[in-house]
């Protein structure tokens, strides 16, 4: 008898296994999708909208490195001057107040020459369902859009 229970077991097995493939190969043909619609649509303000989403990606990992490459102006001035410790420590603390802002949407992309500005819909972890308007400001380097601090206006 223990045959049997053997046997069935492998068929659970079998079942199991058929289904995580499933899920794997619908995963793969998700992910193409997903690169394939990005690298067709390469339009400035795509690159603006990819410009943002690669800065809050820096702030929700922490990664000082991304952050220092994707911003100018005094954001990056901020980012290059301050230590690995000292950011992984404010990183730490934004971490745990759930403060760190979230994208959910990009609303609306005005580019004007070399620089844009972009209403986007946030929410923070703290509060998910509680949304907010925020301003990107971003500046067209050679490198691409960088998120910068809106330009000073004079008095």
């Amino acid at each position: 008898m223990a045959e049997p229970a053997a046997a069935g077991g492998g068929s659970k097995k079998r079942v199991w296994i058929i289904a995580a493939a499933a899920v794997a190969v619908l995963v793969v043909i998700g992910v193409v999708i997903a690169v394939a619609k990005g690298s067709s649509d390469n339009s400035p303000d795509s690159q603006v909208t990819a410009s943002i989403s690669t800065y809050t990606a820096g702030l929700a990992a922490g990664d000082l490195d991304k952050l220092r490459g994707i911003t100018c102006g005094t954001q990056h001035d901020f980012y290059q001057n301050i230590s690995a410790d000292q950011f992984a420590g404010v990183y730490r603390t934004s971490k745990e107040q759930k403060s760190i802002p979230v994208v959910k949407s990009v609303d609306a992309v005005k580019i004007t020459g070399d620089s844009a500005i972009a209403q986007a819909t946030v929410y923070t972890e703290a509060d998910p369902a509680k949304t907010s308007s925020r301003t990107f400001n971003l500046q067209h380097t050679t490198d691409g859009w960088k998120v910068c601090d809106p330009a000073n206006t004079p008095h």
